[in-house]
């Protein structure tokens, strides 16, 4: 696991970045853990969730709309698919693209997973009402959209 900024207490003049990203570090961290169960990591949570609707994904739209750099996707993919997760073919229309889909197992690997992270987020929303979970949700909502574009336009590398 990796060691991140620490801090144990936010002064009012603290940088709200600084504290989001300490935040959001033991938040992974605490995630990486809970996957950890299942010899997984984040990005193959990421992966998984991206490919839940069960429709066929080209590989490069995938990586994309993930945020993952293709180059990383395809190692992602090779331990899905070699557990049996997700299946990769060639396209019919053009064999230089691959499309991948999430089967059976990997739904129900993906359940395990989402009751995982579910154990992690009460441990991370401990002494938070119901509505401050939501409200929590609503404003980190909006940091992430105010972030998540970098100035050329292209999304933010997420995981």
């Amino acid at each position: 696991m990796r060691k991140g900024p620490a801090t144990r207490s936010a002064g009012a003049n603290e940088p709200l970045g600084f504290i989001i990203a300490s935040a959001g570090n033991a938040a992974a961290l605490a995630f990486e853990s809970a996957l950890a169960a299942e010899d997984l990591l984040p990005r193959h949570f990421a992966v998984l969730r991206g490919l839940r609707d069960g429709e066929e994904h080209a590989q490069q739209q995938l990586a994309s709309a993930l945020g993952i750099p293709a180059s990383r996707l395809v190692g992602l993919l090779g331990l899905l698919i070699e557990r049996g997760l997700v299946e990769r073919r060639e396209s019919p229309a053009d064999a230089r693209v691959k499309l991948v889909r999430l089967r059976e197992e990997g739904r129900l690997e993906l359940e395990k997973l989402l009751r995982l992270a579910g154990a992690s987020e009460e441990r991370l929303t401990a002494g938070l009402t119901a509505e401050d979970r939501s409200e929590l949700r609503r404003l980190l909502g909006i940091v992430y959209a105010n972030v998540a574009v970098e100035p050329e336009g292209r999304p933010v590398r997420a995981w």
